[in-house]
């Protein structure tokens, strides 16, 4: 099964700690919250230099698919400079600071419960067509960044979703010019 989400889907929410605002694109399971939740997918602007929402127990992959700079910085004096569409792990409770040299940006959030659930995030911008398989008892969520991209006959353009789980397998086909933020989401045991 292919969900096509696209920003009316999303639901726009405050940080945890107050400092902005997200679009939560997919909460897992139904009906969760901020902080119950197993799987969320999220994107956020990035205005002010502030401190990351701590989330005990939750790995993050963040990627910066907004042109400017961002650079994360941690307690221990460890900086990480987020490049353009290159997704970077980290422990959600470590909370860092952002960064922004050259003003706002904007982010993508693929978030997990360690233990639970794990995830793969990666950026696609080859042209042509790539399978993708579907993870057992897990999804793969399609963010289209840029351009556009049929999931085996679902088309979704800039901005918009595309969710498949219950399938063995899916075929992701990008235009020129397209760059799709691809997360493999599994149980635990599975990936």
């Amino acid at each position: 099964m292919i969900e096509l989400l696209s920003a009316q889907d999303y639901r726009r929410t405050p940080w945890k700690n107050g400092n902005g605002i997200t679009e939560d694109v997919l909460l897992l399971p139904e009906g969760a919250s901020h902080d119950d939740f197993d799987i969320r997918v999220s994107r956020a602007p990035i205005v002010d230099e502030s401190r990351f929402s701590p989330f005990p127990g939750i790995d993050r992959t963040i990627t910066r698919i907004g042109e400017k700079p961002l650079v994360l910085c941690f307690s221990n004096g460890k900086e990480v400079v987020l490049e353009h569409l290159s997704p970077v792990s980290f422990d959600s409770n470590l909370a860092p600071t952002s960064r922004l040299p050259s003003g706002a940006s904007q982010v993508m959030n693929v978030m997990t419960r360690r233990g639970r659930w794990t995830s793969q995030v990666t950026v696609l911008r080859e042209t042509g067509t790539h399978s993708l398989p579907i993870p057992q008892n897990g999804l793969v969520v399609v963010h289209v960044v840029a351009g556009s991209c049929d999931m085996t006959g679902t088309r979704a353009d800039t901005g918009e979703t595309l969710v498949a789980r219950d399938m063995e397998q899916a075929e992701l086909a990008l235009g020129g010019g397209s760059a799709c933020l691809v997360a493999m989401i599994a149980p635990a045991s599975g990936l």
